[in-house]
């Protein structure tokens, strides 16, 4: 899971979902403090899900990362030595396609990726473009793909039907 500091009431909904029908055993939450913050995101998120019932073995925290590239890094690091033939990234509706890039890019390995997406914007998915808020978030998307596949934090990728291919 992608840490956040929005829509974390959404976001635990969701996760606490997922996991009732068995979506995951192994729950990664990764998000430092970001700007402003005074606590890890996935300390933060950690705690809220513990008061809904998610059993705490089961969550392995990653309090260090600021950004996207470094969820993914640092998660990385802490599942060393553990094979992850497939993930299934949980994260905002807004990132998902850069999710998917980033970690493509940096953990090449893993063979299957699913995606979770937590649209904690009160619209219709298909009608994005009408939530100035969602809106203004993909619009950024897209300039953060561009800069961070230059950097080479990302790998491109290709959707077809729906499938990263």
């Amino acid at each position: 899971m992608f840490g956040t500091r929005h829509g974390i009431p959404t976001f635990v909904d969701d996760i606490m979902a997922l996991y009732r029908r068995s979506y995951f055993e192994k729950l990664i939450i990764s998000g430092g403090v970001t700007p402003g913050g005074t606590c890890a995101e996935a300390t933060i998120m950690a705690q809220e899900l513990c008061t809904r019932g998610l059993p705490s073995d089961i969550m392995l925290l990653e309090t260090k990362a600021t950004n996207t590239g470094e969820n993914v890094a640092f998660a990385r690091e802490r599942m060393l030595g553990v094979i992850m033939p497939r993930l299934l990234l949980i994260g905002k509706i807004s990132s998902v396609r850069r999710y998917i890039m980033t970690v493509r890019r940096q953990w090449p390995e893993v063979a299957q990726l699913c995606c979770h997406r937590v649209n904690y914007f009160g619209c219709d998915e298909e009608q994005w473009w009408h939530n100035k808020d969602l809106r203004a978030r993909v619009l950024n998307e897209v300039r953060k793909i561009r800069t961070y596949t230059a950097l080479g934090y990302l790998s491109e990728i290709s959707i077809v039907n729906g499938v990263v291919v």
